[in-house]
């Protein structure tokens, strides 16, 4: 920093450029990016990319290059852990007649479950994710519904957590066996959640 002796008021104009500058400014401070490995056929791309990239299309095939969580499998549940902090995933037998299943007028498939889109299954679904919390220093932190109620099938063999830049990353890839799809979760430092579906 330069300290200048003589004093400069500033015009409106200039004050209002500053002011511009600031909010570009903050607005770059928003932005976050990642490393990825793109899959594209047969070729592997280390790349950085933005939220939005990421966002703008539903059918990319990509992995996060971060050191990922050690993982423990359960039955019914997963833990993803790390130092001081722990993400963990609970699946449910799904029951049909808890449910309001609304099916396809041409067909005998399931289109929508509870009033929301079916992900991951055409079928009555055998499973379903029930809860997700967060253990942060044993501080635990549960994430509401809304964001995993309509994912159905959870595959724990194919779920990662990861840790950068102050954001939690947990990437899942779930199917019934027919009907696959990713679901990627962004949850930041004060626990703004971020949602991406990605179907092949």
């Amino acid at each position: 920093m330069v300290v200048e002796d003589i004093i400069i008021i500033d015009t409106l104009s200039t004050i209002n450029k500053q002011d511009e500058l600031v909010k570009q400014k903050l607005q770059e401070l928003k932005e976050r990016f990642y490393h990825i490995k793109l899959y594209d056929f047969e070729t592997v791309t280390d790349t950085i990319v933005g939220y939005d990239f990421l966002e703008s299309d539903t059918n990319i095939d990509y992995s996060f290059d971060y050191e990922p969580f050690v993982k423990r499998i359960n039955s019914d549940s997963i833990s993803l852990y790390t130092k001081n902090m722990e993400v963990v995933i609970h699946k449910s037998k799904f029951d049909k007649t808890k449910s309001k299943l609304t099916y396809d007028s041409d067909s005998l498939n399931i289109i929508q479950i509870d009033n929301h889109d079916v992900v991951g299954a055409e079928d009555v679904p055998n499973s379903y994710i029930s809860k997700m919390y967060l253990d942060l220093s044993n501080n635990i932190v549960e994430i509401d519904k809304r964001y995993f109620e309509d994912l159905y099938e959870p595959n724990f063999d194919l779920t990662e957590a990861y840790y950068y830049d102050k954001e939690i990353i947990i990437r899942m890839g779930n199917s019934d066996g027919y009907l696959g799809y990713n679901v990627t979760f962004f949850i930041d430092e004060v626990l703004n959640i971020k949602r991406i579906i990605y179907i092949p």
